[in-house]
């Protein structure tokens, strides 16, 4: 992987400024958040990741683009997700009319099954493997993240590793008291099992960690989102809660009301970074650290009031991480918190984090809807839904 980003900053594949990233699940989440979230003032490539099969997301993907100064990285365990794949050739399409006369020379294809990336035409010089064992949303540390070395520099890369590995230390050798990860997941059961909470919200107060939540997401309710133990024995408690946020202060404007208000107890995460780093007075990042632990005060304290569309009933749950800065090392520590703090769920809760069959459904769904023989095994609703469709 390293020498393959040397070869690309060294001119191997010509003169590149942008990379198309296209993947989908944990083979896109990770790297869009970290790129996101530490990218923007890089001075290297213009890096784009796309995920949706909508052709509407490749058109803006691909926006502004040029095809012979562009290199595209495919993504996928496997090798056969249908969304990827699809997307896939659309670049290839992309770069021949761009004038590009050897698309696949512009690809480089990062997977757990090289054979199958080699018999798409991707030489195997250009295919970085990762093992099999690799979950998607687990992935971001391995060769999936060639496009994060790509858009913020191997050094960079290297800090976003090492900080990982100072949290995988922690967790490892921490006492069970002194323990953040163990410590998390057992607040997140207190409220799951015994407090009857259903979702668990994150809101970051950082716009750099805008797709905290969505990768959050992935990472806990694929991994823990089960009914069956370990064991095979149906789960008599409840799985992880549903994961949901966004960013503050837009939250406070939109959502707030009934994190406050409303008869749902919801437990809060709040994520906010100490030091700024952007051009504007001091004072503007003050306001929104101010208006972050503001919040979390409200929902403990709450407020009475004779009028009762007033009053706030308090004591509801919230938690502040607070970062000192915003850099690869302290990203990569903490998504690795966020990972082990899984893991400890899913072993106290019983299940095993590592399996996502339950995507598997709807893909075998998605497959008999594109074949005239299978469609006809499908319950009336969905035929005629297909009808309606014109599929």
């Amino acid at each position: 992987m390293r020498s393959l980003v040397d070869a690309i900053e060294g001119g191997a594949f010509g003169e590149i400024d942008s990379v198309l990233h296209i993947g989908i699940g944990g083979s896109a989440l990770g790297p869009d958040l970290v790129i996101d979230a530490l990218g923007r003032d890089a001075d290297r490539y213009d890096v784009r990741v796309l995920a949706n099969i909508d052709g509407e997301a490749f058109d803006e993907a691909v926006g502004g683009l040029d095809p012979a100064r562009t290199l595209v990285v495919a993504v996928s365990k496997t090798f056969t997700t249908i969304e990827t794949l699809t997307n896939l050739d659309a670049a290839i399409d992309w770069l021949r009319e761009g004038g590009v006369e050897d698309p696949h020379g512009q690809l480089i294809a990062v997977t757990a099954a090289p054979a199958k990336a080699v018999e798409f035409g991707i030489d195997e010089t250009r295919v970085l493997p990762f093992a099999e064992g690799v979950g998607g949303r687990y992935s971001l540390w391995s060769s999936v993240g060639l496009s994060i070395a790509l858009a913020l520099g191997w050094a960079a890369f290297e800090e976003l590793l090492e900080g990982a590995a100072e949290m995988d230390r922690h967790v490892h050798l921490a006492d069970d008291a002194d323990n953040l990860a163990l410590t998390a997941a057992f607040a997140d059961l207190l409220y799951a099992q015994l407090r009857g909470a259903q979702t668990r919200a994150v809101f970051a107060y950082d716009e750099r960690l805008r797709l905290l939540p969505d990768y959050l997401q992935q990472l806990e309710m694929e991994s823990n989102g089960k009914s069956a133990t370990v064991d095979g024995e149906p789960l008599a408690r409840p799985s992880a809660p549903i994961t949901w946020g966004g960013v503050g202060t837009d939250g406070q404007h939109a959502v707030f009301q009934l994190l406050h208000q409303g008869t749902h107890l919801i437990p809060v995460e709040f994520v906010a970074v100490i030091e700024n780093e952007d051009s504007l007075d001091p004072r503007h990042h003050q306001l929104l650290l101010g208006n972050c632990l503001a919040q979390g005060a409200a929902l403990m304290a709450g407020r009475r009031h004779e009028d009762a569309a007033r009053a706030y009933p308090g004591d509801r749950p919230s938690v502040t991480l607070l970062l000192d800065r915003l850099d690869a090392r302290t990203l990569g520590a903490l998504l690795a918190f966020y990972e082990h703090r899984t893991f400890a769920n899913a072993v106290l809760i019983g299940v095993n984090p590592f399996d996502q069959f339950g995507v598997e459904l709807g893909k075998d769904m998605a497959r008999k809807l594109d074949d005239e023989e299978e469609r006809r095994s499908l319950d009336a609703s969905t035929r005629a839904l297909i009808e309606r469709a014109g599929l």
